[in-house]
C-alpha cells in the first residue's frame, strides 16, 4: 500500500536564489559600487542555492503547483479501507490551497472543502482526511486526488489595481520587488484571466517579475490580483552566505595546495577534499543546520 506523486508547476518562481546580490556583498564587505566580482557572486549564488535545494530534496522559494496524488488500494480493502491517514503534499510551507480535488470515476469528480473534508497543516504540508459528518480524521480513500496549491517560504498577497488607459497597459504590483510567482488575476467581477507566455489578447494577461501586461482591450478593467512574494528564513539565508564566503575566499586558489611557507611571514595550509567528518556535499555543521528543512516522514 502506498501512494505516488506527480506535481506539476503551473507558475515558477521568477528566481530559485536563496539570497540576492546586495546581501552577499554587504556579507563581504564589498562595495555596493564595486561590480568586478558581480558575475561571479551572481553565479555562486546560483549555485549554492540548487545544491542546498537538492540536499532538502523539495523546492524552497514559493511555486503554485498541483500534486497528483494516486492512492493504492490496501491488499485486505475489508480489513483497512482506503490509504493513508496523511497526504504529504511535495512543497511546504503551504501559503494558499486553491482546491482539493477527488476523481471518483471517469468524468466524475468531487471538490472537497477545507475545515470539512480534510484539514491542512501548512507548516508541513500534510492534509488530514476529514469524516464531514463527525470531523474526525479517516484515510483518504484509494482514488486520485488532485491539490492545487502555493507554498514555498514568502507571502502571499492579494490587492486589487486597474489596467491604465493607455499605452503600455501595464499594472506593477506593489510585491514586485520581492516577487515570485503569480497565481492569478481576475475582472472585479470574479471571472478569471487566462496567463500566456507574452502578447496577451482580451481576457489574457502575461508577467515578468511581477509587472503584468494586459490587452488594449482591457483598458480601465478593475482587476484582483493573486501572487507570492519570497522570504527566506533568516537561517537558510545565513547557510547560503557562508558557504558563497567560503568559495570566494577559496577563488582562484590551487584546490591542492597543502602548505605554503613565506620567510617573516607564516605558514598557511588548506584542507584537501572536504572538511573533517565530511561525507556528503557540505561540512558537517552546515548539512546539520540544513536536515531541519528536509523532507519530513509521514506516520
Amino acid at each position: 500500500m502506498g501512494y505516488s506523486t506527480v506535481t506539476t508547476v503551473l507558475s515558477p518562481a521568477a528566481s530559485r536564489s536563496l539570497t540576492d546580490l546586495p546581501t552577499v556583498k554587504t556579507e563581504l564587505s564589498i562595495d555596493s559600487g564595486d561590480t568586478t566580482d558581480d558575475a561571479w557572486l551572481a553565479q555562486a549564488i546560483f549555485q549554492v542555492s540548487g545544491s542546498i535545494e537538492r540536499y532538502t530534496k523539495r523546492a524552497l522559494v514559493p511555486e503554485y503547483v498541483v500534486d497528483n496524488f494516486d492512492i493504492e488500494q490496501d491488499a485486505y480493502p475489508w480489513q483497512t479501507p482506503g490509504g493513508f491517514a496523511q497526504l504529504q503534499l511535495s512543497r511546504w510551507p503551504v501559503l494558499a490551497v486553491t482546491s482539493v480535488v477527488q476523481t471518483l470515476a471517469t468524468g466524475v469528480t468531487q471538490v472537497l472543502s477545507a475545515g470539512t473534508d480534510f484539514r491542512l497543516n501548512p507548516a508541513t504540508g500534510q492534509l488530514l482526511r476529514l469524516n464531514r459528518f463527525t470531523g474526525v480524521g479517516v484515510t483518504w480513500e484509494a482514488i486520485p486526488v488532485a491539490v492545487t496549491y502555493s507554498a514555498g517560504y514568502g507571502v502571499l498577497i492579494e490587492e486589487t489595481g486597474a489596467v491604465p488607459q493607455s499605452a503600455p497597459y501595464q499594472v506593477t504590483v506593489q510585491g514586485a520587488g520581492a516577487f515570485s510567482c503569480d497565481q492569478s488575476v481576475s475582472y472585479a467581477g470574479g471571472a478569471p484571466l487566462a496567463r500566456v507566455s507574452s502578447n496577451p489578447a482580451q481576457g489574457q494577461y502575461s508577467v515578468t517579475a511581477g509587472v503584468y501586461t494586459f490587452n488594449i482591450a482591457d483598458a480601465g478593467q478593475a482587476l484582483a490580483f493573486a501572487y507570492a512574494t519570497v522570504n527566506i528564513p533568516p537561517g537558510l539565508v545565513e547557510i547560503c552566505l557562508t558557504l558563497i564566503t567560503g568559495r570566494f575566499s577559496a577563488k582562484g586558489r590551487d584546490p591542492a595546495l597543502v602548505q605554503r611557507d613565506t620567510p617573516g611571514v607564516g605558514t598557511e595550509r588548506w584542507w584537501v577534499g572536504g572538511t573533517p567528518g565530511q561525507t556528503g556535499a557540505f561540512p558537517p555543521d552546515i548539512a546539520a543546520a540544513l536536515d531541519d528543512y528536509r523532507v519530513p516522514t509521514v506516520a
